[in-house]
């Protein structure tokens, strides 16, 4: 089983006092889903709080088209049938970035154990631009890389 690699966790964090930051470009390596670029991946953690991981992919305001937001709920419609509604449900349901995202974390120098524990977060953290996943275990070996470490409240 593949142990992090700090050194090569080091080089997509950043470290600012006590939180750091995930950012790996992925703009022109050819990833997409549902005919959408991916352009990046970003994360945030501290020492008392940690952010969702996101992916972050290309849309215009003009593959919402046909979409109408629904007083009755606060989140988007996963019946809808525009082209941001089907992208976001290819991420959440379909999973048709994981494989893919595992193997951008690995290569980046996560363990694998943490980058077998990521999963998407739930459909209302998903947004248009912007796929939600749940990775803790991500979080707190960018935090170990900088020798910080997490305080469960």
């Amino acid at each position: 089983m593949q142990n992090a690699n700090n050194t090569k966790i080091k080089t997509v964090t950043n470290l600012d006092g006590n939180s750091v930051q995930l950012y790996i470009d992925l703009e022109g390596k050819n990833y997409s889903v549902n005919g959408h670029a991916i352009e990046d991946i970003t994360m945030y953690a501290d020492t008392d709080c940690i952010g969702d991981l996101a992916v972050n992919w290309k849309y215009e305001e003009s593959d919402n088209a046909g979409y109408v937001d629904s007083t009755m709920l606060l989140m988007r419609n996963n019946n809808a049938t525009d082209n941001v509604t089907e992208t976001m449900g290819q991420f959440y349901w379909e999973h048709c970035f994981d494989t893919q995202l595992a193997h951008i974390l690995s290569d980046a120098g996560f363990s694998a154990e943490a980058c077998g524990d990521v999963c998407t977060s739930e459909w209302g953290m998903q947004d248009e631009g912007r796929a939600s996943y749940d990775a803790n275990a991500i979080a707190e070996e960018m935090l170990t890389a900088h020798n910080l470490q997490y305080e469960d409240a």
